[in-house]
């Protein structure tokens, strides 16, 4: 009888879901989106079943993994972490929020096509700080050019595009724009309000991944940031690795960490690290490079003296012969760090 009765609450969900799938496609029209997502979060109803505490996580986890399986876009799945959060462990919420990352990544195409449809651009362009910086009463940041205003959300006149942009903004992504066109990127920082629902190791990973959210260290082929600044991002993500030797997000760490080591090394097509007509490394970087050697506690400051000695020993040039170095550099950054672990 069990079984039965598990089957169909099974086909109820199914049925549920293609349910929200029907409404997400036809009911946006003329209505709030925040409208839209309280009757598809209420279309699901999680196990209200008495028993134990860890029965019923169980259960909701279920129902949790269950609608990810419906396609469920990104915004009514934080409608349901927000609304379900509170009531579960530590565990159950971490593993949420590692959910709904996943779910965010796999929408960062389809948004992206979304916004490139019709003339969508040209009018997100039209609202932002770039567009209309030409008051003299207003400081502007780099974060107001870089990033659409949600405040100009109202202002957007097709209401396609409007209520795009505001499932977007409710599924927690962020607007930046690059080259000309606004793309979408997760706020990790958005991400942070779960914070104390989360384990140690998920709110570190959020204050790794936020910067980068808040500050991109590449934009249009330059670095956005001192070099300063990447040592800092550079240390911080090592301290994860080694905090973190079996955590579930060390692989994707692992990658920031060679990201920001590579452009710290190397520069960038618009941001070069030496002078362009002599080749000789820019003082500041050079700089930069000394401060981080001393800092011998880490396993990066052992590493930017073996690249210093490169360069001085090839009179302060970067050429190939110093550059094709970085790779064997970032081999023996990461060996270390596992040697540590």
């Amino acid at each position: 009888m069990k079984e039965v009765i598990d089957m169909k609450r099974r086909m109820l969900f199914l049925i549920l879901i293609s349910s929200i799938l029907f409404v997400m496609a036809t009911a946006c029209n003329g209505k709030d989106i925040n409208e839209i997502g309280n009757q598809l979060v209420d279309n699901i109803e999680f196990d209200k079943a008495e028993g134990d505490v860890g029965s019923h996580e169980e259960k909701l986890m279920e129902e949790f993994n269950n609608a990810i399986k419906g396609d469920i876009e990104p915004f009514v799945l934080v409608k349901l972490i927000d609304e379900n959060i509170g009531k579960v462990k530590t565990n159950v919420a971490t593993e949420m929020i590692n959910r709904l990352e996943e779910i965010q990544l796999g929408y960062i195409d389809r948004y992206t096509e979304e916004l490139f449809m019709e003339e969508y651009q040209m009018e997100l362009i039209t609202l932002s700080e770039i567009f209309n910086s030409n008051s003299e009463d207003k400081e502007y940041s780099v974060e107001d050019y870089l990033f659409f205003d949600v405040e100009k959300i109202e202002e957007i006149k097709n209401e396609n595009l409007k209520q795009l942009v505001e499932r977007i903004i409710e599924g927690k992504f962020k607007l930046i724009n690059m080259e000309g066109a606004y793309y979408p990127i997760i706020d990790y920082e958005g991400l942070k309000v779960y914070g104390d629902y989360i384990s140690e190791e998920m709110n570190d990973y959020l204050d790794l991944k936020s910067m980068e959210s808040n500050m991109p260290v590449i934009l249009d082929g330059g670095i956005t940031i001192s070099f300063d600044e990447l040592a800092e991002r550079l240390i911080k993500t090592e301290n994860y690795i080694l905090k973190y030797p079996d955590g579930q997000k060390y692989e994707e760490v692992l990658r920031l960490y060679g990201i920001y080591l590579k452009f710290y090394f190397e520069g960038s097509p618009n941001t070069l690290i030496y002078d362009y007509e002599s080749k000789i490394i820019k003082d500041e970087v050079l700089a930069s490079y000394e401060r981080l050697k001393n800092m011998e506690e880490t396993v990066i400051s052992q590493v930017v003296s073996k690249y210093i000695d490169i360069i001085m020993e090839n009179d302060n040039i970067i050429d190939e012969s110093v550059l094709s170095k970085v790779t064997e550099l970032h081999s023996q950054a990461v060996a270390a760090l596992e040697g540590q672990n």
